[in-house]
């Protein structure tokens, strides 16, 4: 019974806590820190987007064409930030010419072709 109430005393200590935070612009803050991670993200799969840029053309230099697809440029050049964006969705590869590409993030929502979609001409 004791451990009960402890853990009641507990929750609402922790309740009144959060709402003096609330009430102080703890909510902003966090909008705030929200919207930070948010550019950090962005800004990490631009860099990830650079590096498989610098793969791919590593590849095209030695082989004289661009990869067909992501799966042939694994077989050949490793690239040590991986092939994924920031949240984990790999990045989708086009090949537009035999010197032209495109690399696309999935960005926030995971999904492609939505608005958020992180886009790069090469």
């Amino acid at each position: 019974m004791k451990m009960r109430g402890f853990f009641i005393v507990l929750f609402l200590a922790g309740l009144i806590y959060f709402v003096l935070w609330m009430v102080k612009g703890g909510k902003e803050k966090l909008v705030r820190d929200i919207n930070t991670i948010d550019r950090t993200q962005v800004e990490l799969t631009k860099a990830n987007m650079t590096s498989l840029q610098k793969a791919i053309i590593s590849f095209t230099v030695q082989r004289d064409r661009t990869p067909n697809n992501l799966k042939e440029l694994r077989l050949v050049v490793v690239s040590p930030f991986g092939y994924s964006d920031a949240w984990g969705t790999p990045f989708k590869y086009k090949k537009l010419s035999e010197d032209k590409f495109r690399l696309i993030s999935a960005s926030a929502d995971k999904t492609f072709g939505t608005s958020d979609d992180i886009v790069v001409d090469y």
